[in-house]
């Protein structure tokens, strides 16, 4: 999922101006705090402000203190050069061995340009110097000093080149995984600024999980697109682990779908929004529906449509029928979609597993009926996963909050 830097990354420099006059209380004193003399700390501060338009500090003779909106964008710059910092101890942790000895990695984010920066992320996604190159607009060349002067800063081999185009070593993997995430922050700072003069936009990518999501995801996403219609909001689907990956790569930024209990709260944060719980649907009239039923044997008579293999959904199914001794139904008809499975249980009279929330909300007008038939231990915890490593940007608090107002009253 690639994308343009945020433009705020190109004053990374006045960033690391505004975090030292924060910590410190002057230009002065900052700039003896970062080796740069003092015009050059209040020229920055100054170029910073004009580009936000907005105070970031209240002058007075006794030094300077952050406004509201200085405090917030101080917060963030330093989360910006402590994945910076991470990153250059992370890339020298993966290589094998470094050419030269690398500055120290608390150096490593008032040395590098953003160009560099950029240059790393953008032959990450492009995959070459020339497609890299037409990416950001610049000449291939560009790119490729950029890239080496990168390298030369580290120390350490970045890329490697092949026949199909340049590659990324694995410690160019773990330096571009925590500058992806210092880019993320900035790109917060953007809509932290952008909250403040008023205007409500930035860009969230929803990786979804099979089952209950539709209970909520798609009032929640309609609300907040209805007030806000300047925020961007990507859904995409995968797999647990693949949108974890992708959650902490900066590249996913929630997680709807059910939560999970072993996931590290340093790493996860979860809001969980309500339980539920799988039910077996069948469409109104299914002979099923019309007898007694004693346990998951007596379903087994009847056709299936069964999830794909390996899925959750998979698992949660055969662990229901294995509960009670049973093998799960053999079926040569698989759905990885759940409003496709309940499309063939409406349309060929199949039955198959659902959310129960999912069934009551999309019951085809009654059409669609839960068979009375308890499935236990099959209760799931809800809701939102999205990285815990700092604070959330201000239109994913937004979509956050939309997602706790669209549970319907009867999932609660």
């Amino acid at each position: 999922m690639g994308e343009t830097a945020p433009p705020l990354l190109a004053y990374i420099k006045s960033l690391r101006a505004v975090l030292a006059v924060s910590r410190h209380g002057s230009t002065v004193r900052a700039a003896e705090a970062i080796h740069i003399s003092q015009p050059a700390v209040a020229r920055s501060i100054i170029e910073l402000e004009k580009a936000c338009g907005l105070a970031l500090f209240s002058r007075a003779t006794k030094g300077m203190a952050p406004t509201p909106p200085g405090a917030r964008l101080a917060a963030r710059a330093e989360a910006v050069f402590q994945h910076l910092t991470l990153g250059a101890t992370e890339c020298a942790a993966a290589a094998p061995v470094a050419s030269r000895s690398p500055p120290p990695p608390d150096r490593f984010p008032a040395v590098v340009s953003p160009g560099q920066l950029r240059a790393l992320v953008a032959i990450a996604t492009g995959g070459s110097e020339t497609r890299a190159a037409q990416s950001l607009g610049v000449t291939q060349p560009a790119v490729h000093a950029a890239l080496q002067g990168l390298e030369d800063l580290l120390g350490i081999r970045l890329f490697y080149k092949l026949i199909s185009g340049t590659r990324l070593t694995p410690a160019g993997e773990a330096m571009l995984r925590r500058v992806k995430l210092a880019m993320a922050e900035v790109r917060a700072m953007e809509g932290d600024i952008a909250a403040w003069r008023g205007e409500i936009r930035g860009r969230i990518v929803v990786g979804v999980l099979p089952l209950s999501v539709p209970i909520f995801l798609p009032r929640a996403v309609d609300a907040l697109l209805a007030i806000h219609p300047n925020i961007d909001i990507q859904i995409v689907d995968g797999t647990y682990e693949s949108l974890v990956r992708q959650v902490l790569s900066a590249d996913v930024d929630a997680i709807a779908g059910a939560l999970r209990a072993d996931v590290p709260a340093s790493e996860i944060r979860q809001l969980h929004l309500f339980d539920d719980d799988l039910v077996v649907v069948a469409r109104a009239g299914h002979p099923c529906l019309q007898r007694e039923l004693k346990g998951l044997s007596d379903l087994l008579q009847w056709n299936w449509v069964i999830p794909l293999p390996g899925t959750p959904a998979d698992r949660a199914l055969r662990e229901v029928f294995r509960s009670q001794g049973l093998l799960a139904p053999a079926s040569g008809l698989q759905a990885s979609s759940p409003a496709l499975t309940l499309s063939f249980v409406m349309q060929t009279g199949r039955l198959a597993i659902a959310s129960r929330g999912q069934a009551l909300v999309d019951n085809h007008g009654g059409q669609l009926c839960i068979v009375p038939l308890e499935l236990p231990s099959t209760m799931r915890r809800i809701g939102v996963a999205t990285r815990a490593m700092g604070e959330p940007s201000h239109d994913l608090r937004l979509f956050l909050e939309a997602c706790r107002t669209a549970v319907p009253d009867a999932a609660r």
